[in-house]
């Protein structure tokens, strides 16, 4: 979706006249007229759901609860989801995490020193140094299976060990990495890079509301959900532990750049629509839930 047809559906579905609308999007009359007849039922559709959309935070709040629950798919032995989701296409491995040097700073040391960093310097981002942070917030250091049960351990905890995430990464500046989009193998510890136009990055900005971080960061961590990996354990209350858990995988990504001589800054503002298909991603069985960038420190900072 594009950022016109996105202020078009916005401003339209809220009650907005036809100049109003224009002047918005900066829409002409003809590109108006396009979208007044492609788009006319999804307006439609959003002006429905905008009563329902005033109180879900509160409606999801009460019909989360435990009070409301049933019978999980696991309970009825429906096949348990793949612990990982591995697109095809070469591995591109990072050096092993038995290898990596281990940063000489106190965990109170990250602690106390943690900001949220919006400007970086142009230094890269080693291969190491990426590896160890895909260590810290993603990487699996076990997997186990069993009977329809299929579980990953992570360096970051998650409900019921369910890991409902997949790692894609934009890469700017790391050593000996072409940018470009990645996907990252929580198993094997590699990247593949993954098929994107070539203006992947603008793309990627465009998404993000034009925060430039996540251009100027050495790389952008973006955290996808698929969130039947939780629910066919903890049915709809899965949700509230899919944003439980991201939020542990973000402070793993801030320590670990503490840790290398860098700094984070986590996003959550960004166009769903827009990021879901800047990684081809549906937005129902995988959508994205977060956006990291990381970048090193500027001197002095």
């Amino acid at each position: 979706m594009d950022e016109k047809t996105f202020y078009y559906l916005f401003h339209k579905a809220h009650g907005a006249n036809r100049e109003q609308v224009m002047e918005a999007a900066k829409l002409s009359a003809e590109e108006y007229e396009r979208l007044e007849t492609s788009h006319a039922e999804e307006v439609r559709r959003i002006q429905q759901e905008l009563p329902r959309a005033a109180t879900i935070g509160p409606d999801f709040v009460r019909l989360t609860r435990y009070i409301y629950g049933g019978t999980s798919d696991q309970q009825l032995g429906k096949p348990c989801p793949e612990a990982v989701k591995a697109p095809s296409g070469e591995i591109i491995p990072l050096p092993a995490v038995d290898a990596i040097p281990v940063p000489e700073i106190s965990l109170r040391q990250a602690i106390s020193q943690r900001r949220s960093l919006r400007k970086y310097s142009d230094q890269p981002l080693s291969q190491e140094e990426l590896s160890f942070l895909l260590w810290a917030a993603s990487w699996a250091r076990d997997f186990r299976s069993g009977k329809n049960i299929e579980v990953t351990f992570r360096n970051v905890p998650s409900a019921g060990s369910r890991h409902p995430f997949e790692c894609y990464l934009l890469v700017n500046n790391v050593q000996n990495l072409t940018p470009g989009l990645y996907w990252y193998h929580p198993l094997k510890h590699g990247l593949i890079r993954l098929s994107a136009p070539e203006d992947i990055a603008q793309r990627i900005l465009d998404g993000c509301m034009e925060q430039e971080m996540v251009v100027t960061a050495a790389v952008t961590f973006i955290l996808s959900a698929r969130p039947y990996r939780a629910v066919w354990r903890y049915q709809q209350r899965s949700y509230r532990y899919l944003y439980v858990d991201a939020g542990h995988w973000g402070q793993n990504i801030h320590l670990a750049a503490e840790a290398v001589g860098a700094g984070a800054c986590m996003i959550g503002a960004f166009m769903d629509e827009n990021m879901n298909e800047c990684l081809g991603l549906d937005g129902e069985e995988e959508f994205v839930i977060y956006v990291a960038p990381v970048g090193k420190k500027e001197a002095g900072s």
